[in-house]
């Protein structure tokens, strides 16, 4: 089993859904900038990792994240 990279975002911090899956990071990264910038700061957006192994790990996107320019 591959790496696969996804967004967790939460609608108002209480409906989860699921983008992706993605095949980087990067690119994950970048949907969920995109996420943020279409639909505000009343939802949680999360990166959400499922291993080779098939085991996930969610993590926290901080505010500085969505600050940063692309390059």
């Amino acid at each position: 089993m591959k790496h696969k990279y996804y967004v967790l975002l939460i609608w108002k911090d209480i409906e989860p859904e699921l983008f992706g899956p993605y095949s980087r990071a990067r690119i994950r990264d970048k949907r969920a900038k995109a996420l943020r910038t279409e639909h505000g700061y009343e939802h949680g957006i999360f990166s959400l990792d499922i291993t080779a192994r098939g085991m996930p790990k969610v993590g926290a996107y901080s505010g500085k994240f969505f600050m940063e320019q692309e390059t």
